[in-house]
C-alpha cells in the first residue's frame, strides 16, 4: 500500500450554499454546525444532530454555516409521494449517522443509481416508532361532526358528508385546512391510515389494520399505507431498522471498469475492496482508489458506510487500492467534500471540487499541458460524461473547443490514460449498469446511450460485461429488490 499524507485543510471550512433538486422528497442533515434551509421562502434553522424531510416539488435553498458539516439525501424518483406530506425535523442520534452516510452514498446516482428508498431512509429515522400520527380534529362543533362521519365511514364522500350537514364543499375545505392543515379527503386518508397502524401495532398483524380502513384489498391497502408513511404495512412490524435500511446496491459495487480514478472514503465500518485480481479489506478512515482501467469493485460489511469523495482523470498519477487513512477529526472536512462534489453545497465561487481532492491526496493534475488546453478537454469529458448519446468526433469536439485535434487527443491521453473511443466506451457502460440497475428496459438505454439499436447495444455490453443486458439486469434488480424479479 502507498500512502499518501493528507491535508485535510486543503477542503474549505467556508459557508456553503446550494439550490436543492426536489423533484423526488430529499432529508437534509446537519451532522456537525448549524444551517439554513429556505423552504418556498420560509426559512427554517437546524442545528448540529437534526435532520429535515423536505417533501417533493418545493423549492428549497441550503446554506450552511462556516465549518459546519450538511449532507442532502435524495429519496429515489420512485417514492416521489411516498413519507411525510410536510416538512418534517427528525432528531439524528450518534448511532444513526453511519447509516445516514450510507444513505447518502446510495442516494448519489454515481455507483448506483439515484435515489435512496424513503421507507429506507425513514425507519432508520424512526419513523416507524414516532411518524405515524393522526392528524389534529377540526374545532368547530359542524366540523367537528363531518370529522366523525368521516372516520365512521372511510369510503365515504367528504362532500356528501358535507352536504348531509348542510356545508358546501368549498367552504368545507377552506375551513378544514384552516383548523386542522388538510383538506377534508387528505384528513380522512391520514386518519384511518393511523388508525390502522395503531390497530397493527396493538394485535401484531396487518389485517388487523386492513380491517379498519375499507380498502378493497391488501395491495390496495399496501399501496396507500407506502405512500403516506414511506413504509409497507408489514415494515411496520419490524423490530430493527438495520433489517429494512439493508439495501444491497449500497453495500455491493461492481465488477466494472470506468475511465477515472473513483475515491472513496470508509466512513464506517469495513469493506473488501477487489481491483483485477487482487482483494484487500479497508476499514473506518481508509481513502481508497479505485483506479481507471481496472476491474473493480467492492463490498461493504452490514452497518458500514463507503461514501465517494470524488473522481480524478485516469492520468492522475494516483496509486490504486487503499491510499490514505483519515483520522475521527478529519470527519466533518470530508463530508464537506463529498457534499461539495455530489449536490453542489460547496462554498460560494470556491471552483471545481476536483481541484480540492487533489490538493487533499497531495497529487498534481496532469504535467505538461497548457492551462487552456486542460481546461477544454475537461469540459469535453464533463459533457460527454453527462451526455453519453453524443457520437462527436475528435475532430468536431476540437473545432468547437478551439484546439487542433492533435491536442486534444494528447490532453485526453493525459487526463485519463487512455484514448477517447475506450474513455467513451467505458463511460457508456457506466451509465449502462446504473440505468439497468434501476430497472430501466433494454431498449430505452441503447436509446440513452446513443447505439443505432437494441441489438448492438447488447453486443457492447456482452463484450465488456460477459454476459447480456438483461441477464445483467435481472440479476442486480434480484438482488437489490425481490419484489421486481417477479416482473422482470
Amino acid at each position: 500500500m502507498t500512502s499518501l499524507r493528507l491535508q485535510p485543510a486543503a477542503i474549505p471550512p467556508a459557508s456553503t450554499r446550494t439550490a436543492v433538486d426536489t423533484t423526488a422528497p430529499t432529508l437534509v442533515w446537519v451532522r456537525t454546525g448549524t444551517a439554513e434551509v429556505t423552504v418556498d421562502g420560509v426559512p427554517q434553522r437546524l442545528a448540529s444532530g437534526q435532520a429535515l424531510w423536505l417533501p417533493a416539488s418545493r423549492h428549497v435553498v441550503v446554506r450552511g454555516a462556516a465549518g459546519s458539516s450538511v449532507l442532502p439525501v435524495r429519496v429515489r424518483g420512485s417514492d416521489r409521494d411516498a413519507g411525510p406530506l410536510a416538512v418534517t425535523r427528525f432528531a439524528v442520534a450518534s448511532e444513526q449517522e453511519p447509516l445516514l452516510l450510507a444513505a447518502f452514498a446510495r442516494s448519489l446516482g454515481v455507483l448506483h443509481g439515484g435515489g435512496v428508498r424513503a421507507a429506507a431512509l425513514l425507519h432508520g429515522l424512526g419513523q416507524h416508532q414516532h411518524g405515524i400520527a393522526a392528524p389534529a380534529l377540526p374545532r368547530s362543533p359542524d366540523l367537528l361532526r363531518v370529522a366523525e362521519s368521516l372516520l365512521g365511514s372511510p369510503t365515504a364522500s367528504p362532500s356528501d358528508v358535507a352536504g348531509a350537514q348542510g356545508l358546501g364543499e368549498s367552504a368545507l375545505t377552506r375551513r378544514f385546512r384552516v383548523e386542522t392543515g388538510w383538506t377534508p379527503r387528505r384528513w380522512q386518508t391520514r386518519s384511518v391510515l393511523a388508525r390502522a397502524a395503531a390497530r397493527i401495532r396493538e394485535e401484531g398483524g396487518v389485517a388487523a389494520g386492513l380491517a379498519v380502513t375499507g380498502y378493497s384489498g391488501p395491495q390496495a391497502f399496501a399501496r396507500a399505507f407506502r405512500r403516506e408513511w414511506g413504509i409497507s404495512p408489514s415494515e411496520l412490524l419490524a423490530t430493527r431498522c438495520a433489517a429494512v435500511v439493508a439495501d444491497r446496491r449500497a453495500a455491493v459495487l461492481g465488477p466494472q471498469c470506468t475511465g477515472y480514478h473513483v475515491v472513496l472514503w470508509v466512513a464506517a465500518g469495513c469493506a473488501t475492496l477487489q481491483i483485477d485480481d487482487t482483494v484487500t479489506a479497508a476499514h473506518a478512515g481508509d481513502l481508497v482508489c479505485l483506479p481507471a482501467g481496472a476491474i473493480i469493485g467492492y463490498r461493504a460489511e452490514p452497518g458500514s458506510a463507503v461514501v465517494p469523495l470524488g473522481w480524478l482523470p485516469g492520468g492522475t498519477a494516483l496509486p490504486a487500492g487503499i491510499v490514505a487513512h483519515a483520522g475521527p477529526e478529519s470527519t466533518d472536512a470530508l463530508i464537506r467534500l463529498a457534499a461539495w462534489t455530489y449536490t453542489g453545497l460547496g462554498p460560494i465561487g470556491a471552483g471545481d471540487p476536483r481541484h480540492t481532492l487533489e490538493a487533499l491526496l497531495g497529487v498534481g493534475a496532469a504535467e505538461g499541458l497548457a492551462p487552456h488546453v486542460a481546461d477544454a478537454a475537461h469540459a469535453v469529458l464533463a459533457q460527454l460524461s453527462s451526455d453519453p448519446a453524443d457520437d462527436r468526433t475528435t475532430f468536431e469536439l476540437a473545432h468547437e473547443n478551439a484546439l487542433e485535434p492533435d491536442e486534444l487527443r494528447t490532453a485526453i491521453g493525459a487526463l485519463t490514460g487512455t484514448t477517447l473511443p475506450v474513455w467513451r466506451a467505458r463511460t457508456r457502460m457506466g451509465w449502462a449498469r446504473r440505468l439497468l440497475r434501476d430497472g430501466v428496459p433494454t431498449t430505452q438505454v441503447a436509446r440513452r446511450l446513443g447505439f443505432a439499436d437494441a441489438a448492438s447495444f447488447s453486443r457492447a455490453f456482452t463484450r465488456a460485461h460477459g454476459c447480456p443486458p438483461s441477464r445483467y439486469r435481472q440479476r442486480e434488480l434480484r438482488e437489490a429488490h425481490p419484489e421486481y424479479a417477479r416482473t422482470s
